[in-house]
């Protein structure tokens, strides 16, 4: 009996899920020319970046079982923030200790006056009923512009989960009183490899599948059952994965119906300026990562590739990556050039280095970043996945389900698909 012929398209880490659970019986596509998609990672002069920040906190065996035999660090979710020219414990909502004391009463007033009503319709509701209206517009309102590229009344609330801490008054209190405070953060522990970088975790069982490198698909026959590539390739199939981002594969599937082109169309996700800088010597950072509530500095957060491992920086040195999301609607406005500018104004502002300390600096983009939820998505969302669906194709990934995955989630969404 002929064993089914299984395409997976895109060989990120939701494709890498799938084809590691199926064995030799799949082959992977991926158009770039490495594997590994948002969690691959590049070099520059010694200096080694992931394409943005990943720290995993898997918790799933299966997940577990692959990454676990990679040898890793283990880190503390302890992060900070900076607003104003303060820095204060994450999260700022029962970590005030370090801001002036008006600013304290005025955020401890913002809780005890919240809406009673729990009844919420959209994002900036849902922040004005948890902190307050004033917490909730100097602080996540401004984050979200940046990070978010929209209001937050602009967005649902289905991505929040347990990525917002929502205290109760005394720890509130608590927080603006010292900064003794326990770490709230949503998992306790985070595991980054010793040596690779983040990909490290993933490598030794994604060289054991069949990755045909350099394969951007360009066409699907639904009805042929077959996959054109740029480079003239043609492969049939019997069943097809893809962690195509859906506004893409909707574009290569021919007989795609206009209302699935035009809901597909609207779906839209952030993209980020990833702005890579190396220093000379071993800087003391303010924490492994860090938000940026200040809207006159361009990124949103930054972390320290040096501090999650010694092995993705020169013996001696230092390195922080700067995320710097927009859209097509929301442009940064900047050259790279004039970007990068902007990034060493921001690091002597926030006293973390020098202009003469740096050694190299690098700034590259990821198209999609993160999935935007504004009012409609899910409807829209569920029209193409429901017209894939109906073609026999099976969507996975943060950018195939259309959703705020993290890594393991990807994995495993890739890894369940069959």
């Amino acid at each position: 009996m002929r064993q089914d012929n299984i395409v997976i398209l895109g060989a990120g880490i939701a494709g890498i899920g799938a084809g590691y659970k199926l064995g030799k019986s799949a082959t992977l596509y991926e158009k770039r020319n490495r594997y590994g998609g948002l969690c691959d990672n590049f070099t520059v002069n010694g200096f080694r970046f992931d394409y943005a920040v990943h720290l995993s906190f898997a918790t799933e065996s299966v997940v577990r079982s692959v990454f676990d035999q990679t040898p890793y660090k283990t880190h503390k979710p302890e992060a900070m923030n900076h607003c104003d020219g303060y820095w204060v414990k994450h999260p700022v909502q029962n970590n005030s200790f370090n801001l002036p004391i008006e600013e304290r009463i005025e955020i401890i007033k913002s809780f005890i006056n919240r809406k009673s009503t729990s009844e919420t319709f959209n994002y900036e509701e849902w922040l004005n009923y948890q902190y307050g209206e004033y917490f909730a517009k100097k602080y996540p309102g401004r984050y979200t512009r940046k990070y978010w590229c929209c209001e937050a009344l602009d967005l649902t609330t289905e991505w929040i989960n347990n990525r917002m801490y929502q205290p109760s008054i005394d720890e509130v209190l608590f927080g603006a009183m010292t900064d003794e405070t326990p770490n709230t953060y949503y998992t306790k522990e985070m595991r980054y490899p010793e040596k690779g970088g983040y990909r490290a975790f993933f490598e030794h069982v994604a060289d054991q599948m069949d990755i045909r490198l350099s394969h951007e698909a360009i066409e699907i026959d639904c009805d042929e059952k077959l996959v054109r590539f740029d480079n003239g390739t043609v492969s049939a199939y019997d069943k097809l994965i893809s962690s195509l981002p859906l506004p893409e594969i909707t574009r290569i599937i021919g007989e795609t119906p206009p209302n699935v082109r035009e809901a597909a169309s609207r779906l839209y996700a952030t993209s980020i300026a990833l702005v890579s800088v190396g220093f000379k010597s071993d800087i003391k950072f303010p924490s492994l990562w860090f938000y940026v509530y200040d809207e006159d500095i361009p990124f949103a957060r930054a972390y320290s590739p040096s501090m999650k491992s010694c092995d993705n920086a020169p013996n001696g040195k230092s390195s922080l990556q700067f995320e710097i999301y927009y859209t097509e609607k929301n442009p940064i406005g900047l050259t790279d050039k004039q970007l990068e500018s902007k990034v060493i104004e921001s690091i002597r502002k926030l006293k973390i280095a020098k202009e003469e300390d740096i050694e190299v600096i690098d700034t590259r983009h990821l198209k999609y970043g993160n999935v935007v939820f504004y009012h409609g998505m899910e409807d829209d969302r569920k029209t193409v996945l429901e017209f894939l669906e109906s073609k026999n194709i099976k969507s996975i990934g943060r950018f195939g389900e259309w959703d705020y995955l993290w890594s393991n989630q990807s994995f495993m969404s890739g890894y369940n698909s069959i």
